[in-house]
């Protein structure tokens, strides 16, 4: 861990800019604790004033620790440290949050449950939030069009609190909750981040799914950003023989 650590901090150090520098000095203070995991960086009026550099340059350093799952900002939080060694992830840009959705056409969530709940430390790693915070979270199991007896994916989706009046689901979702957010708020998801990764099945979740003990799996994490902040989080289990996920890529030749 230490030689990639190492690996990310001369990547930054390569290239001269002032932000780049303030991200690596921030990177190293975080490995050594200053702050620990859990704690709030300084404000960006301070680094502003500490580094003298603009918000624009503050911000650009921030964001690469963000990029590199080291940090979170929540608005009118602050910024949160979230791990203090950067973070491996499988993160793909699509041209827009339908791109993402595409694959259960024709399929049918059935909801098992809706709560609100509070967001352990576990938790709140995953949604990029403060522990405690409240969130809506709806369980529900995803089968094919018509239902086959197998389901497909076991799948939990998570609504910021502040979106806590969101209109009940019923016993099946037909459109994605984060659609349901923006019609109901008047709001607009500007970035959605994709995490796919291998899973192991096992437990409650082999039994729901029908698959053996330790079966294979995937599972893939979206999560929903209102500029910085995400407001809506979804996890889909998959069991690997019941699952393939394809993406197309149109290239096309320089100066074409």
């Amino acid at each position: 861990m230490q030689d990639d650590t190492d690996a990310y901090a001369a990547a930054l150090a390569a290239t001269p800019p002032r932000h780049l520098d303030l991200a690596r000095t921030l990177m190293q203070e975080i490995i050594g604790g200053r702050p620990p995991v859990g704690e709030l960086l300084p404000t960006e009026a301070e680094l502003c004033e500490r580094w003298n550099l603009s918000r624009y340059a503050v911000r650009q350093a921030v964001q690469k620790l963000t990029s590199l799952g080291m940090v979170t900002r929540q608005a009118g939080v602050g910024t949160r440290v979230i791990a203090d060694r950067p973070q491996s992830r499988f993160m793909q840009v699509m041209d827009s949050p339908a791109d993402l959705v595409s694959y259960a056409k024709g399929t049918t969530l059935r909801t098992s449950g809706s709560s609100t709940i509070q967001a352990d430390e576990a938790l709140a790693a995953l949604l990029r939030c403060a522990p405690g915070a409240a969130w809506l979270h709806i369980a529900g199991t995803r089968y094919g069009c018509p239902p086959a007896l197998e389901p497909i994916a076991l799948v939990d989706i998570y609504v910021d609190g502040t979106y806590d009046g969101l209109s009940q689901p019923g016993q099946t979702l037909d459109v994605p909750v984060y659609t349901m957010v923006e019609k109901q708020y008047g709001i607009k998801i500007t970035r959605v981040e994709q995490k796919v990764e291998g899973w192991l099945i096992e437990g409650a979740q082999a039994k729901a799914l029908q698959v053996p003990d330790k079966s294979a799996g995937l599972r893939i994490t979206r999560t929903y950003f209102l500029r910085e902040q995400a407001i809506v989080v979804t996890t889909g289990v998959h069991p690997a023989s019941r699952f393939s996920y394809c993406t197309s890529y149109q290239l096309t030749q320089a100066g074409s």
